[in-house]
């Protein structure tokens, strides 16, 4: 594979991982709302973004996005995956940080309080659509654009995302209605 290739194939994937990390976050911002009559944002960064989403689509998209016209495995697949990263993510940051950003200790099923069926049944509709709907769609659009634009436009993101990681790493986001 050339280098223009693989290049354009990384954009892709951070495209992907963005896209899909926004998403994560304005869905975590209607659940809290829904639920305390609040907007807060979740997140352990300060930015509109949950990588736990975006790691998990960009996961499920690479791995499943040949088998997109199988929704059935690709929802078998994808509970998986959304669960091994929710389970993961769950225990880093509890494990690093000493932080619980949800807990499920309370739901059927649980592991830990990291991941419960719920959230897996939630994670493989979510990585159903976006192989089968979403990410094809999104991709579509976005090769539209130069290959300049989607230059700056990732290069932009990963400025934002470093400085937010710092920031994060330094005073993470937590408090009421944010952390347990």
């Amino acid at each position: 594979m050339n280098t223009r290739v693989f290049a354009s194939k990384i954009n892709n994937y951070l495209f992907l991982f963005f896209t899909a990390a926004f998403a994560g976050f304005l869905w975590e911002i209607l659940l809290c709302y829904i639920t305390s009559k609040e907007f807060c944002n979740r997140g352990f960064f300060y930015g509109p973004w949950l990588p736990v989403y975006g790691s998990g689509a960009v996961l499920i998209y690479f791995f499943l996005h040949r088998k997109s016209q199988y929704p059935v495995r690709c929802f078998c697949y994808s509970a998986f995956i959304g669960a091994v990263v929710e389970l993961f993510t769950g225990w880093l940051l509890n494990t690093l940080f000493g932080l619980r950003y949800w807990d499920y200790s309370d739901e059927f099923l649980n592991l830990g309080g990291y991941v419960c069926l719920y959230s897996v049944i939630g994670f493989a509709l979510a990585g159903t659509a976006y192989v089968c709907f979403a990410a094809p769609f999104l991709l579509k659009h976005w090769q539209r654009l130069s290959v300049r634009i989607r230059r700056n436009c990732i290069g932009f993101l990963l400025v934002l995302a470093a400085i937010d990681i710092a920031a994060s790493l330094i005073f993470p986001n937590k408090g009421r209605g944010i952390t347990f």
